[in-house]
């Protein structure tokens, strides 16, 4: 690992900029080229409930409330615990954000996302009920927000639950705090929304909707480079540094990765348009392997998780 973790000696910043930027456009004009603003509009209308439109209202405020909780309560906590890369000195270190300065994570992007999502369905559920239409702009809105967060939530959950977790068990103080309430629906109840909305409405799911991930996560790129240098002065994450050696590998593969946990559902989706029964066990198969509400039992230690 420690070679994955390399400073170039004239930095790469350029080279970063460059896949950044190169790598954004080609998405974009894959967006147009596929299509994509009208195949949005047809998703979104998937994820409009007709039949029972009341039930649909109570669900999606129910996790809207959940996910502005969770905000709320980020904003008025008043400790922080968060392990950084220092973009002065080079190396890891331990701050402590208030405020505003926790929303700088990629998890909390996900809560972002989620809450927009569950926000415009709530405000579709409603416009429905009164006998208003649904624009096209809100339907693409609606869309457009539900297939970004399904790549974030999924790639979140399993970085956490497989990454972040284990590794945890030397720092039991970051360990604990894994399981408080906002990270716990950052990095389960979001996917768990999600997972329930694709069960609930079917929506009708495209593979060229996986440019909404390579854009999200060249989003966050962009978004940390500059939060850097003229803002909170670390990264949430080491490997977005832009100066490190393998920094443009680093970049394409946080956006590739996003990506493909779209695809994995894109894929999951096609198989509940064959048989929903079979389908549905797998997607919730696969979110129960990837969520994780309570420590695990460490084996060196007699089975206590002692955090």
């Amino acid at each position: 690992m420690q070679e994955l973790d390399q400073y170039h000696p004239n930095d790469r910043v350029t080279w970063s900029l460059t896949t950044l930027f190169g790598f954004g456009g080609f998405a974009i004009i894959m967006l147009f080229a596929w299509d994509v603003p009208s195949l949005l509009k047809s998703t979104g209308t998937s994820l409009l409930a007709s039949t029972w439109v009341h039930a649909a209202l109570l669900w999606r405020l129910l996790c809207l409330l959940v996910g502005i909780a969770a905000i709320t309560y980020m904003f008025r906590m008043s400790t922080g615990h968060m392990m950084v890369r220092s973009h002065r000195k080079k190396e890891d270190i331990l701050i402590h954000p208030l405020g505003i300065r926790k929303f700088v994570t990629f998890s909390s992007w996900t809560l972002l996302l989620n809450v927009s999502y569950f926000f415009l369905a709530t405000l579709s559920s409603i416009a429905i009920i009164l006998g208003f239409d649904i624009s096209g702009t809100l339907r693409q809105a609606l869309a457009g927000t539900f297939v970004t967060a399904l790549g974030a939530s999924f790639l979140t959950s399993t970085v956490v639950r497989y990454v972040i977790l284990p590794g945890d068990y030397t720092d039991d103080e970051h360990h604990k705090r894994q399981f408080w309430f906002h990270n716990q629906v950052m990095h389960n109840l979001c996917t768990i929304f999600l997972v329930a909305e694709i069960l609930f409405m079917n929506p009708k799911l495209e593979l060229s909707f996986m440019m909404f991930g390579i854009l999200i996560g060249l989003t966050y790129a962009l978004f940390a480079f500059p939060f850097a240098v003229f803002g909170g002065g670390y990264y949430c994450y080491s490997f977005i540094d832009p100066r490190l050696q393998n920094a443009p590998f680093f970049i394409s593969g946080l956006a590739l990765a996003i990506s493909i946990s779209y695809l994995g559902v894109w894929f999951v989706s096609k198989i509940i348009s064959l048989n929903f029964l079979v389908g549905a066990l797998f997607l919730i198969f696969w979110c129960s392997q990837i969520v994780q509400f309570q420590p695990k039992k460490r084996p060196h230690d007699g089975g206590r998780a002692e955090i």
